[in-house]
């Protein structure tokens, strides 16, 4: 095979891909547990999930972020001679951010690339569910950290978030 992008290498899409099923997976099944348990909360699905539910979630998303990071490097030439739309992958809405938090500059768009760059570099990554043993996960995930003297806190949408990454990993727009 040869590679298609700027490096002397290709990223297996399906692998990644794979990944990125398996993070929309944990996050749509989450509420599916909750309903199949109801209030025991000694029930064996449930104290499953609990135990591995946020480092599955974390892994995952650092996986899937890096990959697509990768993914956006290795094809912005290739994707550069596109159409429009094609190149706008890195631009796809993922969710909101509050770039200085104490500056309280505002919030602004998620871009599909700063959210890679986010989950990357957050210092702490929480399902937004409240208590998560009692709430399954909503939609999305709240990432913090700093850049500089700046403290950013970013509020990632897993939905959006993944279609972003199937479009980036299929060169759809």
């Amino acid at each position: 095979m040869v590679p298609s992008g700027r490096n002397n290498f290709e990223l297996n899409a399906a692998t990644a891909l794979r990944d990125v099923y398996r993070l929309f997976l944990v996050f749509a099944g989450d509420e599916r547990i909750f309903d199949l348990t109801g209030d025991d909360r000694e029930d064996p699905l449930r104290l499953m999930r609990n135990d591995l539910f946020a480092d599955e979630i974390i892994h995952l998303l650092i996986g899937t972020a890096i990959a697509n990071r990768i993914q956006l490097e290795h094809m912005d030439a290739v994707r550069s001679g596109s159409s429009a739309e094609a190149r706008k992958i890195a631009d796809v809405a993922c969710g909101d951010l509050e770039p200085d938090v104490l500056g309280d500059k505002g919030s602004q768009k998620l871009s599909f690339r700063e959210a890679c760059n986010k989950i990357v570099h957050a210092i702490h990554i929480v399902p937004d569910c409240g208590n998560p043993a009692e709430n399954p996960l909503t939609s999305e995930v709240k990432l913090r950290g700093h850049k500089g003297r700046e403290a950013w806190v970013a509020y990632l949408n897993i939905p959006q978030y993944v279609r972003a990454s199937v479009m980036n990993f299929r060169g759809q727009p």
